[in-house]
């Protein structure tokens, strides 16, 4: 038997299932736990993001899923009760009854809070990095109206976040700092999530293959800061001489000999224009 902890209101218990835990069947558990006279219920996970049934089935198969929170659509506290601190915690046990708790006492450094925790942190970088660059709100809005972004709102997307870490991090950022944006992504945005995949953020960084949208913009700049290295070099080079400019002068200075010197022959012609 497994265990979702729910929490409506400043109320926590237990929804306890055996098998597949559908969307509906979950609607109905809760409304029945909590007295609830209707099944036209908000539910948020721990970011505060609306979960609908497509991503509830994915938030199941999550370790850390945390505290699941529910909200009356006509509730008027409802802004309250999600900007509102709760408790975290996920249980997976064995029994025969189901069991109520408002304990919300929890291992605040369990290793599935410390992910949860640093999921948010995450999720709240990419936010706030979106906020502040041109185009950010555009993509933002995209998502909070359809739950998805078109392909140039992706890449507008990836576009402002790979420059960020470039900027921050360098051209060459570290696996872990690939990672920690990608999952940042799908935290803050979990309908881009992939639940097919393991983690759920290999669109965006697959660290097994170097694939994803984060990687490819990452190898474009590489390329484009290499080109434009071998373009400043070649100017400068142009600019203040170099090789070539020695050379060509040297030619230069051998056409100047022959022209008031008899033509060389032999060795010597070649020695010329060396």
């Amino acid at each position: 038997m497994q265990a979702v902890r729910v929490k409506y209101r400043d109320r926590q218990k237990y929804i306890c299932y055996e098998g597949q835990l559908t969307f509906k069947s979950f609607l109905d558990c809760v409304a029945k736990k909590f007295d609830l006279p209707t099944l036209d219920l908000k539910v948020y996970d721990e970011s505060k993001t609306e979960v609908d049934e497509e991503v509830f089935e994915f938030l199941l198969k999550k370790q850390d899923i945390g505290v699941v929170e529910i909200c009356l659509p006509q509730d008027p506290n409802l802004e309250d009760s999600l900007s509102s601190p709760s408790c975290s915690s996920f249980a997976s046990f064995s029994g025969d009854n189901e069991r109520d708790s408002d304990d919300t006492t929890i291992l605040q450094h369990s290793p599935a809070t410390r992910q949860r925790d640093e999921g948010s942190h995450l999720a709240q970088m990419i936010e706030d990095i979106l906020k502040n660059k041109p185009g950010g709100e555009r993509i933002m809005n995209e998502y909070a109206r359809t739950k998805s972004l078109t392909d140039a709102r992706r890449r507008d997307m990836v576009k402002i976040l790979v420059a960020h870490m470039t900027s921050e991090h360098g051209t060459s950022p570290s696996r872990r700092v690939k990672e920690d944006y990608a999952r940042g992504i799908t935290t803050l945005y979990p309908y881009l999530a992939d639940p097919r995949s393991k983690f759920g953020y290999e669109h965006y960084y697959n660290a097994e293959d170097g694939s994803g949208y984060l990687a490819w913009r990452l190898k474009f700049v590489q390329k484009e800061a290499s080109e434009g290295k071998k373009k400043t070099y070649s100017q400068s080079q142009t600019l203040t001489g170099g090789p070539k400019a020695e050379r060509d002068a040297r030619i230069q200075s051998g056409k100047l000999v022959n022209h008031r010197k008899p033509v060389l022959r032999g060795h010597c012609a070649y020695e010329a224009y060396s």
